[in-house]
């Protein structure tokens, strides 16, 4: 053994045993090949409690070999609590290892799970405790059934939802490990009691073997007296959270309460600033009331002159019916999905050329094409899949109230947006603070990370508006958070498949999005290849299939509208000569380019053929670039957090480079180079397609991104809050992303601040 007065080692290890002849001296020369060939300085006590065989002397062997090994040997047996209370009481390290003697885990694990703990020394974020997490378990049924309803069990009673809590395999920093006041058999709870004892708990899966000798003491028996220990700890547990509570210095505890009032102020007054730049006398509700009252003055001075009796109802319910100012369908854009919803449900068709004739109902964002039948038909230019996941909703509750979008729209509008918008964006709050839980290394920084996914990206404004966007971001953060979770504590096959589908759902949102289904593939790849192709990527091409079979059902075409657009120079050719009235065209190779004839007698003719203001295009590519970046559109100037992105992403990738929790770096790689794949994508695009997406309050493309930006954002604001200067900046850069969010107050398809500001100023044309 080292002298008394040697440094400590790196890591101390702690191993009860009992009656473990033939497998505790493999298992300490495994331990020394390991962490010899880690370069680890280590010692090791191995407590023999009582043991009836020739355990005792393979362990005077070992440690009369290695004075780093220790040999422990109790006349009687005291249990696996009190042999771990004594081992661990004897370790020097800053980090301490326990694990069981039967050889069934592996110590090769030790140096990852050792690289999970936190180092108060260099400052680096962690846990506390890293439980083993035994997968695929080799043990027999009568083991792992009862272990699996144990597991549960504690989940439910303490709140700390594990795999397998009594994992003989956990690594632990020293102070918590000393914290533990194990009584009998209180070993099956450590992660429980360190947890109650504020310490952060994280588990890890491990590789497990079969035990090759001995026999186990594990059993049917032995979940029955569990579980009466369980029912004894419970009220322990509450008595050790309160006192961990209790605990917490009180100038702590009124620092971020400060703080967070800080960051709750931020947000408020940037709300209030954006609203204050909306505020507008005129809108569509005043607008219709003045109509009204105006037709109304007008019925009753030729009611005065003699004319008939003014029906003042009559006159309202006209001018509301006949115009449809008044409508919760807020753009052509959304119009364009809200038809196929109506189409599909009302009319069992994709084709939407007999609802666009309805008031309010018209929309831009159509193409056409011949039907089965060879009859031109007008459909959503939009890709089909979200059109029939929102067609679902709208389908029960129109069996179940009878009413339509057309006769009731603000009723059944409301309805709809809460599962086809409200919904998706509280899964992805949850998707999103769960990552910045992992990621996040100071109290500060989660709580600016979730204020930004609350009230600072621009996806809040359009969480009102039927869109692609918001149900990609939600898809791009479970499938992030999946990513995650794998690649740090491993995952089964339904894990790989969640990944995987939930990657390829983005990319069926946004098609540029696929870039992040092939960076999840890829990550998920790296770690474990066997699963990723048995689970992974079979989800991934059933999603794939159902969004090219929506599209075929729709349009007959395994490809969406988009890739039936061929322009022929800056902007799409115009017809060479109008059609005579009432007749019908469309151009085969181009289903934006077309002319129909309406059941109303009007004649409808594609907007695509003379785009106007925005959607012409940008001709400068330079110019695009620079406003999508930075200017009047900007991905950085309109939520100015951004900023902390690349920061906060070469703060993750480098942690490779040192002791760090896996899979954040992957998690950052593949979203640098997701980003800069779809940010080159449209910087790139033809003029046609720079139009900034059209008149709308952001660039709106690249809004799933929004997500896995925060997350990455998050380290950054943990480095600016060490510094009072820095946490001002943190602050002031979310005040000036949540200005963007509210300022579309009355319609998020309206044009960003800085545009309406620049055009003020003179320094843009007007229109």
């Amino acid at each position: 053994m080292n002298a008394p007065d040697a440094s400590p080692p790196d890591v101390s290890l702690v191993v009860p045993v009992r009656n473990e002849a033939g497998n505790i001296g493999p298992l300490i020369a495994e331990i020394r090949t390991v962490l010899d060939g880690a370069g680890l300085a280590w010692e090791l006590f191995v407590i023999d409690d009582g043991s009836s065989d020739n355990t005792r002397g393979e362990i005077d062997s070992a440690a009369g070999g290695d004075p780093r090994v220790v040999g422990i040997h109790k006349p009687r047996g005291e249990g696996k609590s009190a042999a771990l209370m004594e081992g661990f009481a004897r370790c020097r390290s800053p980090r301490i290892v326990m694990l069981d003697g039967d050889g069934q885990d592996d110590p090769a694990e030790i140096p990852a799970m050792l690289a999970l703990l936190a180092d108060p020394a260099t400052g680096r974020a962690g846990a506390d405790v890293v439980n083993g997490w035994k997968t695929p378990r080799l043990d027999p049924w009568h083991k792992t059934l009862p272990s699996r309803i144990f597991n549960l069990l504690v989940g439910w009673v303490s709140g700390l939802l594990l795999h397998d809590h009594n994992c003989g395999l956990k690594v632990f920093r020293a102070p918590a490990a000393r914290s533990l006041r194990l009584g009998d058999d209180m070993h099956r709870f450590i992660t429980v009691l360190a947890a109650a004892d504020g310490h952060r708990v994280v588990e890890k899966a491990v590789h497990h073997r079969p035990r090759k000798l001995g026999r186990s003491k594990y059993g049917f028996a032995r979940f029955f007296t569990g579980l009466i220990d369980l029912t004894r700890i419970a009220a322990d547990i509450r008595r050790r959270r309160i006192a961990a509570l209790g605990a917490i210095v009180p100038s702590a505890r009124a620092r971020n309460r400060r703080h967070l009032a800080a960051i709750l102020f931020a947000v408020a007054l940037g709300s209030l600033l954006g609203r204050i730049g909306a505020v507008t006398s005129v809108d569509k509700i005043a607008l219709e009331k003045r109509l009204v009252a105006e037709a109304v003055a007008k019925a009753r001075d030729a009611e005065a002159a003699g004319g008939p009796a003014v029906d003042a109802e009559a006159i309202s319910a006209s001018i509301e019916q006949g115009r449809r100012l008044q409508r919760p369908f807020l753009s052509a854009n959304d119009r364009s999905r809200w038809l196929a919803v109506r189409a599909l449900v009302e009319r069992g068709t994709f084709a939407i050329d007999d609802l666009v004739v309805e008031p309010g109902w018209d929309t831009i964002d159509a193409v056409a094409h011949a039907d089965a039948t060879g009859r031109i038909r007008l459909y959503s230019s939009k890709p089909p899949l979200l059109t029939v996941l929102c067609a679902a909703p709208y389908w029960a509750l129109h069996r179940i109230t009878g009413w339509t979008l057309g006769d009731h729209p603000f009723e059944m509008a409301r309805m709809l947006l809460v599962a086809c918008c409200l919904l998706p964006f509280g899964l992805l709050l949850v998707a999103t603070q769960q990552m910045i839980e992992s990621v996040g290394g100071t109290d500060w920084g989660r709580g600016w990370g979730t204020a930004l996914i609350c009230f600072g990206t621009l996806l809040s404004p359009f969480a009102v508006s039927l869109t692609n966007h918001l149900p990609a971001a939600a898809a791009a953060a479970w499938s992030g958070w999946w990513l995650l979770r794998i690649v740090s504590r491993g995952g089964s096959l339904p894990a790989f498949a969640a990944a995987g589908a939930l990657a390829a759902l983005t990319a069926a949102f946004e098609l540029p999005a696929l870039a992040w289904c092939v960076a999840v593939l890829g990550m998920l790849w790296l770690v474990d290849p066997r699963p990723t192709l048995r689970a992974a990527l079979p989800a991934a091409l059933v999603v794939a299939a159902v969004a090219l079979g929506t599209n075929w059902l729709a349009h007959g075409s395994v490809f969406p509208p988009y890739a039936h657009r061929h322009a022929a120079g800056p902007q799409l050719p115009a017809a060479a000569a109008a059609p005579a009235p009432g007749t019908s065209s469309a151009n085969p190779d181009n289903w934006y380019d077309y002319s129909l004839a309406l059941s109303n007698g009007k004649q409808l003719t594609s907007y695509w053929r003379d785009p106007k203001g925005v959607d012409r295009g940008e001709p400068s590519a330079l110019v695009y670039a620079w406003h999508a970046l930075v200017g009047h559109h900007g991905i950085f100037s309109l939520t100015p957090a951004w900023i902390l992105v690349p920061w906060g992403l070469g703060l993750l990738i480098m942690a490779r480079r040192r002791p760090a929790p896996p899979g954040q770096a992957h998690l950052a790689v593949a979203i640098l180079l997701v980003s800069a794949v779809v940010i080159l994508f449209y910087l790139t695009r033809s003029q046609i397609d720079r139009n900034y997406g059209g008149v709308s309050s952001g660039f709106r493309w690249v809004f799933w991104l929004a997500p896995l930006w925060t997350v990455a954002a998050v380290p950054a604001a943990d480095s600016l809050a060490r510094h009072r200067a820095g946490r001002w900046l943190a602050l002031l850069l979310l005040a000036l992303s949540v200005v963007s969010v509210a300022y579309p107050t009355w319609n998020p398809w309206s044009p960003p601040w800085i545009e309406q500001w620049l055009r003020h100023l003179g320094s843009l044309p007007r229109g």
